[in-house]
C-alpha cells in the first residue's frame, strides 16, 4: 500500500470519527492566536486556555503587551510551562510587530519564522488556521501516528514528516486532518501501553496489540 493510499484510508476513517474538529486554542483575534500557539510548545492545550483569557484581558494587543513587565506576564503564563523564555519571546514579538510592521501580523511563512518564539510549526498552524493554508502542522501525536502507519521513519524530524503529509495528503481540509490527526493522538493512538489498538479502524499499525 503507498502512503497516498493509507492516506486516503486515514483521511476518511478519521472523518467518520471526528466530523468537524474545532480549533483547540481559545482567542479573540489572529494575534492573541499567534501567542496561544507560542505558549502551546511544550504544553497542553486545555493548560493554555486556562490562563490565556487573564493574559489577554491585561494584554489584548501587541501595543498593551509590548509594553507588559516581564514578572507581571511571567507570573500569569508560569503555569502553562517554560514561562521564563515564553514571557521574554511573546512580549519580543509584541515588540517586534509595534516597531516593524505597525502592529499588525504578516502572513508569510519566512517572516512569521523571523518572529521571536516562532518557529516552523507555529508558524505552520498559524497560517493554516487562520488564512486555511495547505499545511499539516505535526507534533509528537502526529509524528507517533506517522510512524506506527507506516508514513515516516521513527526518527523523522517533525518538518520532513509534515512536508511527506502535504505532499501525499489530496483532500481539502488541511488544518482539520491534522486536528483529526491530533484527536486520534489524544484519545486512540495512545503512547506504549496506553494505546487502544481494539478500537483502532487501521490493520497496517506496526505496533497494533494483538
Amino acid at each position: 500500500m503507498t502512503k497516498k493510499e493509507k492516506i486516503e484510508i486515514i483521511d476518511s476513517e478519521l472523518k467518520s470519527l471526528y466530523h468537524n474538529p474545532e480549533r483547540f486554542l481559545i482567542a479573540g483575534d489572529e494575534f492573541q492566536f499567534l501567542i496561544a500557539v507560542i505558549l502551546s510548545a511544550q504544553a497542553q492545550d486545555k493548560v493554555v486556555n486556562v490562563y490565556t483569557p487573564y493574559l489577554f484581558s491585561k494584554y489584548p494587543n501587541p501595543l498593551s503587551l509590548s509594553k507588559a513587565d516581564y514578572e507581571d506576564v511571567l507570573s500569569i503564563i508560569a503555569p502553562i510551562g517554560l514561562g521564563q523564555s515564553k514571557a521574554k519571546n511573546i512580549i519580543a514579538l509584541a515588540k517586534e510587530l509595534v516597531n516593524k510592521y505597525d502592529g499588525k501580523i504578516v502572513h508569510d511563512y519566512k517572516t512569521l519564522q523571523s518572529l521571536p518564539g516562532v518557529g516552523s510549526k507555529t508558524a505552520a498552524v498559524f497560517l493554516g488556521e487562520i488564512d486555511h493554508l495547505p499545511y499539516i502542522p505535526v507534533d509528537t501525536h502526529i509524528s507517533r501516528i506517522a510512524y506506527r502507519l507506516g508514513l515516516a521513519g521513527k526518527k523523522a524530524s517533525p518538518l520532513k514528516t509534515e512536508r511527506m503529509l502535504e505532499k501525499y495528503y489530496k483532500g481539502d481540509e488541511h488544518i482539520e486532518f491534522h486536528r483529526r490527526l491530533i484527536l486520534f493522538g489524544r484519545n486512540i493512538c495512545l503512547s506504549s501501553n496506553k494505546r487502544k489498538c481494539e478500537i483502532c479502524p487501521f490493520n497496517f499499525c506496526k505496533e497494533r496489540k494483538q
